[in-house]
């Protein structure tokens, strides 16, 4: 009998919980360690959708990156809707898992994930964040290294910030929200950002300083982290049914 226990444990080795910022909340955050568990839901975020998809396949562990509860909680009802996120998981018996700047950090985590997507190789950390830095088979003008990040991630619209006149050959990857440390891509000599979220003063201070960053979007650089999750645990506990949610979708909608 594999229990919720069993996947934490296996979870941990993947993505160690001390690798996580101290702001951060992961791990359990519904359920018990002794639950049995036969289906696994993997998905991005712990959303009324993901929660209810679980419930629909008879799913008794969802695993997610995005923490169900960032903040402590003084009560649970379904006036908030945070807390209706957690009725929902506890009255349909769903125990939740978060793997979030755990995961980000890990060898095998969501940056490496990123860059691994794009085609980088021969991959080094970005500065002492969850970053990573790679280089491409070949050196990419900028509107064909736009393309490439698109057809990777399987979306139609990015955001730029600077230009690359040189080319693109070295590329850091820095999935989700970057997290303003615009020294440590001036250290890494990289000709490229791909990130998901930049901040107005940020992406100035980036094009004053003749940087480039490319924005996709945090769930598209994020979201490819759910396949290999998926897979892993799959391929730990090959007699649970380990299912994708498909239908997860970006918040922001393009036009």
């Amino acid at each position: 009998m594999i229990t919720c226990g069993d996947v934490m444990d296996f979870l941990q080795e993947l993505a160690p919980a001390e690798l996580a910022e101290d702001w951060d909340n992961t791990g359990l955050m519904t359920g018990g360690r002794k639950r049995k568990v036969s289906r696994i839901l993997v998905s991005l975020d712990p959303t009324a959708d993901a929660l209810n998809k679980a419930a629909e396949i008879r799913a008794d562990l969802l695993v997610t990156h995005h923490s169900l509860v960032f903040k402590g909680l003084k009560r649970v009802t379904d006036d908030d809707i945070v807390e209706s996120r957690v009725c929902t998981a506890i009255s349909k018996g769903i125990s939740v898992i978060s793997a979030h700047t755990n995961l980000d950090y890990a060898d095998s985590g969501v940056n490496a994930q990123l860059a691994s997507v794009l085609g980088l190789s021969n991959l080094e950390m970005l500065g002492h964040g969850p970053g990573r830095v790679g280089l491409l088979k070949e050196k990419l003008g900028l509107e064909t290294f736009i393309n490439h990040v698109k057809a990777s991630l399987g979306i139609s619209h990015v955001r730029v910030v600077g230009n690359a006149g040189a080319g693109i050959m070295k590329v850091a990857v820095f999935s989700g929200s970057f997290d303003d440390d615009l020294e440590a891509v001036k250290r890494s000599c990289v000709d490229a950002v791909v990130t998901g979220e930049l901040k107005h003063h940020t992406a100035l201070d980036a094009r004053e300083a003749g940087m480039c960053f490319v924005v996709a979007s945090h769930f598209s650089t994020e979201r490819i982290v759910v396949p290999y999750l998926a897979s892993a645990i799959a391929g730990k506990f090959p007699a649970v049914d380990v299912v994708c949610f498909e239908q997860e979708t970006d918040p922001f909608i393009t036009y």
